[in-house]
Protein backbone atom coordinates (compact mmCIF):
# COMPACT_ATOMS: atom_id res chain seq x y z
CA UNK A 1 0.00 0.00 0.00
CA UNK A 2 1.38 3.38 -1.02
CA UNK A 3 -1.39 6.00 -1.01
CA UNK A 4 -4.98 6.92 -0.18
CA UNK A 5 -7.54 5.41 -2.55
CA UNK A 6 -5.24 2.64 -3.79
CA UNK A 7 -7.01 -0.70 -4.28
CA UNK A 8 -5.14 -3.98 -4.63
CA UNK A 9 -6.87 -7.23 -5.58
CA UNK A 10 -5.29 -10.63 -6.13
CA UNK A 11 -6.60 -14.06 -7.01
CA UNK A 12 -4.61 -17.26 -6.87
CA UNK A 13 -4.14 -20.90 -6.02
CA UNK A 14 -2.14 -22.35 -3.15
CA UNK A 15 -0.74 -25.71 -2.12
CA UNK A 16 0.70 -27.43 0.94
CA UNK A 17 1.92 -30.99 1.35
CA UNK A 18 -1.65 -32.21 1.88
CA UNK A 19 -4.01 -29.54 0.49
CA UNK A 20 -4.83 -27.41 -2.53
CA UNK A 21 -6.68 -24.12 -2.28
CA UNK A 22 -8.15 -21.06 -3.96
CA UNK A 23 -7.60 -17.62 -2.46
CA UNK A 24 -8.70 -14.01 -2.78
CA UNK A 25 -6.87 -11.04 -1.25
CA UNK A 26 -7.84 -7.39 -1.19
CA UNK A 27 -6.53 -4.16 0.33
CA UNK A 28 -7.70 -0.54 0.23
CA UNK A 29 -5.95 2.69 1.28
CA UNK A 30 -8.57 4.40 3.45
CA UNK A 31 -6.33 7.41 4.19
CA UNK A 32 -2.69 8.25 3.53
CA UNK A 33 -1.81 6.25 6.69
CA UNK A 34 -4.62 3.73 7.27
CA UNK A 35 -5.50 0.72 5.09
CA UNK A 36 -8.02 -2.12 5.20
CA UNK A 37 -7.60 -5.81 4.29
CA UNK A 38 -10.04 -8.56 3.29
CA UNK A 39 -8.85 -12.10 2.51
CA UNK A 40 -10.51 -15.47 1.92
CA UNK A 41 -9.29 -19.01 1.28
CA UNK A 42 -10.97 -22.32 0.42
CA UNK A 43 -8.95 -25.54 0.67
CA UNK A 44 -9.45 -29.24 0.01
CA UNK A 45 -7.13 -32.10 0.82
CA UNK A 46 -6.06 -34.42 -1.96
CA UNK A 47 -8.18 -37.57 -1.69
CA UNK A 48 -6.17 -40.31 0.00
CA UNK A 49 -7.22 -43.52 -1.74
CA UNK A 50 -5.10 -45.67 0.58
CA UNK A 51 -7.03 -44.54 3.66
CA UNK A 52 -10.25 -43.49 1.84
CA UNK A 53 -10.10 -40.06 3.49
CA UNK A 54 -10.58 -36.40 2.61
CA UNK A 55 -10.64 -32.98 4.22
CA UNK A 56 -11.79 -29.43 3.54
CA UNK A 57 -11.87 -26.00 5.11
CA UNK A 58 -12.36 -22.29 4.56
CA UNK A 59 -11.44 -19.00 6.19
CA UNK A 60 -12.35 -15.33 5.82
CA UNK A 61 -10.14 -12.64 7.34
CA UNK A 62 -10.40 -8.89 7.66
CA UNK A 63 -8.68 -6.08 9.50
CA UNK A 64 -7.04 -2.70 9.37
CA UNK A 65 -3.65 -1.20 9.90
CA UNK A 66 -1.05 1.50 9.45
CA UNK A 67 1.33 2.06 6.54
CA UNK A 68 4.13 4.57 5.98
CA UNK A 69 6.58 5.22 3.16
CA UNK A 70 10.05 5.16 4.70
CA UNK A 71 11.81 6.00 1.42
CA UNK A 72 11.01 6.35 -2.26
CA UNK A 73 10.95 2.57 -2.74
CA UNK A 74 10.23 1.10 0.72
CA UNK A 75 6.99 0.95 2.74
CA UNK A 76 6.39 -0.28 6.29
CA UNK A 77 2.97 -1.75 7.12
CA UNK A 78 1.42 -3.36 10.17
CA UNK A 79 -2.10 -4.81 10.45
CA UNK A 80 -4.39 -6.17 13.12
CA UNK A 81 -6.41 -9.07 11.71
CA UNK A 82 -9.32 -11.29 12.75
CA UNK A 83 -10.39 -14.43 10.91
CA UNK A 84 -13.22 -16.95 11.11
CA UNK A 85 -13.10 -20.42 9.59
CA UNK A 86 -13.94 -24.09 9.80
CA UNK A 87 -12.28 -27.36 8.87
CA UNK A 88 -13.24 -31.03 8.61
CA UNK A 89 -11.45 -34.34 8.08
CA UNK A 90 -13.22 -37.66 7.45
CA UNK A 91 -12.31 -41.26 6.74
CA UNK A 92 -14.24 -44.41 5.90
CA UNK A 93 -12.70 -47.79 6.64
CA UNK A 94 -12.68 -50.07 3.59
CA UNK A 95 -12.74 -53.17 5.74
CA UNK A 96 -15.57 -52.33 8.13
CA UNK A 97 -17.21 -49.33 6.46
CA UNK A 98 -16.87 -47.47 9.74
CA UNK A 99 -17.05 -43.69 9.32
CA UNK A 100 -14.85 -41.44 11.46
CA UNK A 101 -14.50 -37.66 11.38
CA UNK A 102 -13.37 -34.58 13.26
CA UNK A 103 -14.58 -31.07 12.53
CA UNK A 104 -14.23 -27.67 14.17
CA UNK A 105 -14.77 -23.96 13.76
CA UNK A 106 -12.07 -21.48 14.72
CA UNK A 107 -11.27 -17.81 15.19
CA UNK A 108 -7.83 -16.30 14.68
CA UNK A 109 -6.53 -12.99 16.05
CA UNK A 110 -3.21 -11.73 14.77
CA UNK A 111 -0.77 -8.93 14.06
CA UNK A 112 1.12 -8.74 10.75
CA UNK A 113 4.02 -6.30 10.22
CA UNK A 114 5.84 -6.14 6.89
CA UNK A 115 8.39 -4.18 4.93
CA UNK A 116 8.08 -3.92 1.15
CA UNK A 117 10.12 -2.78 -1.80
CA UNK A 118 8.18 -1.48 -4.80
CA UNK A 119 9.15 -0.36 -8.28
CA UNK A 120 7.28 0.02 -11.54
CA UNK A 121 7.63 -3.59 -12.65
CA UNK A 122 8.74 -5.50 -9.53
CA UNK A 123 7.68 -5.65 -5.86
CA UNK A 124 9.03 -7.71 -2.95
CA UNK A 125 7.80 -8.02 0.61
CA UNK A 126 8.92 -9.67 3.85
CA UNK A 127 6.21 -10.17 6.47
CA UNK A 128 5.36 -12.22 9.52
CA UNK A 129 2.08 -12.97 11.25
CA UNK A 130 1.87 -13.69 14.98
CA UNK A 131 -1.54 -15.14 15.73
CA UNK A 132 -3.62 -16.95 18.32
CA UNK A 133 -6.00 -19.60 16.93
CA UNK A 134 -8.97 -20.64 19.07
CA UNK A 135 -11.00 -23.76 18.16
CA UNK A 136 -14.68 -24.09 19.04
CA UNK A 137 -17.75 -26.18 18.12
CA UNK A 138 -15.49 -29.25 18.08
CA UNK A 139 -17.01 -32.64 17.37
CA UNK A 140 -16.10 -36.03 15.97
CA UNK A 141 -15.25 -39.65 16.67
CA UNK A 142 -11.93 -39.88 14.82
CA UNK A 143 -9.60 -41.96 17.04
CA UNK A 144 -6.71 -40.20 18.73
CA UNK A 145 -3.24 -41.58 18.06
CA UNK A 146 0.10 -40.70 19.59
CA UNK A 147 3.24 -42.65 18.76
CA UNK A 148 4.69 -41.82 22.19
CA UNK A 149 1.54 -43.03 24.02
CA UNK A 150 1.85 -40.07 26.37
CA UNK A 151 -1.78 -38.97 26.03
CA UNK A 152 -4.99 -40.56 27.29
CA UNK A 153 -7.42 -38.97 24.81
CA UNK A 154 -9.91 -41.26 23.07
CA UNK A 155 -10.68 -39.05 20.05
CA UNK A 156 -9.04 -36.16 18.19
CA UNK A 157 -11.99 -34.02 19.28
CA UNK A 158 -11.09 -34.68 22.93
CA UNK A 159 -7.54 -33.52 22.28
CA UNK A 160 -8.68 -30.33 20.49
CA UNK A 161 -11.11 -29.45 23.28
CA UNK A 162 -8.28 -29.59 25.83
CA UNK A 163 -5.81 -27.80 23.53
CA UNK A 164 -8.09 -25.38 21.74
CA UNK A 165 -5.80 -22.33 21.91
CA UNK A 166 -2.67 -22.32 19.75
CA UNK A 167 -0.06 -19.61 19.11
CA UNK A 168 1.58 -19.59 15.68
CA UNK A 169 4.21 -17.52 13.87
CA UNK A 170 4.08 -17.35 10.07
CA UNK A 171 6.88 -15.53 8.19
CA UNK A 172 6.40 -15.06 4.44
CA UNK A 173 8.12 -13.69 1.36
CA UNK A 174 6.05 -12.28 -1.52
CA UNK A 175 7.39 -11.50 -5.00
CA UNK A 176 5.45 -9.68 -7.73
CA UNK A 177 6.54 -8.94 -11.28
CA UNK A 178 5.00 -7.84 -14.56
CA UNK A 179 3.30 -4.71 -15.80
CA UNK A 180 2.88 -1.51 -13.81
CA UNK A 181 -0.64 -2.34 -12.62
CA UNK A 182 -0.89 -6.09 -13.29
CA UNK A 183 1.67 -8.52 -11.88
CA UNK A 184 2.18 -12.22 -11.29
CA UNK A 185 2.47 -12.97 -7.58
CA UNK A 186 4.46 -15.75 -5.89
CA UNK A 187 4.31 -16.20 -2.13
CA UNK A 188 6.00 -18.69 0.19
CA UNK A 189 4.89 -18.97 3.84
CA UNK A 190 6.30 -20.95 6.76
CA UNK A 191 4.22 -21.82 9.82
CA UNK A 192 5.57 -22.52 13.31
CA UNK A 193 3.73 -23.54 16.47
CA UNK A 194 5.03 -21.66 19.50
CA UNK A 195 4.19 -24.24 22.15
CA UNK A 196 2.43 -27.48 21.20
CA UNK A 197 4.72 -29.92 19.39
CA UNK A 198 2.00 -32.57 18.91
CA UNK A 199 -0.30 -30.03 17.26
CA UNK A 200 2.53 -28.83 15.05
CA UNK A 201 3.37 -32.35 13.85
CA UNK A 202 -0.20 -33.63 13.39
CA UNK A 203 -2.49 -30.68 12.59
CA UNK A 204 -0.47 -27.74 11.35
CA UNK A 205 0.73 -27.34 7.77
CA UNK A 206 4.42 -26.41 7.94
CA UNK A 207 4.56 -24.34 4.77
CA UNK A 208 2.49 -23.11 1.83
CA UNK A 209 3.23 -21.80 -1.65
CA UNK A 210 0.78 -19.72 -3.68
CA UNK A 211 0.71 -18.36 -7.21
CA UNK A 212 -1.67 -15.71 -8.44
CA UNK A 213 -2.38 -12.48 -10.27
CA UNK A 214 -2.37 -9.08 -8.56
CA UNK A 215 -4.14 -6.03 -9.98
CA UNK A 216 -3.68 -2.48 -8.68
CA UNK A 217 -6.50 -0.10 -9.52
CA UNK A 218 -5.57 3.58 -10.04
CA UNK A 219 -6.57 6.13 -7.42
CA UNK A 220 -8.87 9.04 -8.26
CA UNK A 221 -5.84 11.33 -8.11
CA UNK A 222 -3.97 9.25 -10.69
CA UNK A 223 -7.05 9.03 -12.92
CA UNK A 224 -7.35 12.83 -12.80
CA UNK A 225 -3.67 13.18 -13.75
CA UNK A 226 -4.18 10.78 -16.67
CA UNK A 227 -7.24 12.71 -17.88
CA UNK A 228 -5.28 15.97 -17.62
CA UNK A 229 -2.39 14.51 -19.62
CA UNK A 230 -4.71 13.19 -22.31
CA UNK A 231 -6.45 16.58 -22.50
CA UNK A 232 -3.12 18.38 -22.96
CA UNK A 233 -2.08 15.95 -25.69
CA UNK A 234 -5.37 16.48 -27.51
CA UNK A 235 -4.98 20.25 -27.32
CA UNK A 236 -1.40 20.13 -28.57
CA UNK A 237 -1.36 18.05 -31.75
Amino acid sequence: MKEKGQTNLSIGINATEYTNGFELQGAYGLTDKIALQLNADWVNSADDMEYNSSGKGNIIEFGGGYYKKISKSFVFETYGLIAFGKTQYEQTSEGTGEYAYVKTHFTRFGAQPSISFSSKYFNASLSTRLANVNYNNISGNYPFYSAENTYTYITEADYLKDNNSQWVAEPAITLQGGLEKVKLQLQYTLSYNLGDQYFYENYQEWDMISLGLKVEFPTKKNVAKLDETNSEQNNNP
